[in-house]
């Protein structure tokens, strides 16, 4: 008969749990999160939203764009910007050494506040200088009314 000699499993818990960490960490971060950090940029412009007494002001940062290139939806309360910067075609007298310009397709959605006209007529979208500024004016506020009470 052969001895077995005994072990505590204990001493191999604190391996067992890293390792369970690192499953982890490695599979809920997902693929983006592996990638390296040129792979992970978002074509995604910049949004600002300010409010003013009479309207919410959204802009965005879209420089190089054409008005052309630049879609803007009202689809609910939501306000939909999208479009897309095409790559220009290399030169052959150029040579780049850094590229950090992004170019694709983007789409940035807003959800827009309670007290703004919800109506596609009344947003008013300019473009100037690389800047996108759409106007979502507010609603005024009905005020309370009251309702008399009738004996049944």
């Amino acid at each position: 008969m052969n001895i077995v000699p005994w072990r505590n499993r204990g001493e191999l818990m604190p391996f067992r749990e890293d390792f369970e960490d690192w499953m982890n960490r490695f599979f809920d971060r997902g693929l983006e999160n592996r990638l390296p950090a040129t792979f992970q940029r978002v074509t995604s412009p910049p949004v600002n939203v300010a409010e003013t007494e009479k309207a919410w002001i959204v802009t965005l940062d879209l420089p190089g764009l054409d008005e052309k290139d630049i879609q803007v939806q009202l689809m609910g309360r939501q306000l939909v910007v999208s479009g897309e910067r095409k790559w220009e075609a290399e030169q052959k007298d150029k040579e780049f050494h850094r590229r950090e310009s992004q170019y694709g397709a983007f789409q940035r959605v807003i959800e827009l506040p309670e007290n703004t006209r919800a109506e596609a007529d009344a947003l008013v979208a300019s473009y100037k200088r690389g800047i996108l500024e759409i106007m979502v004016p507010k609603v005024e506020p009905t005020p309370a009314k009251k309702i008399p009470v009738k004996k049944g």
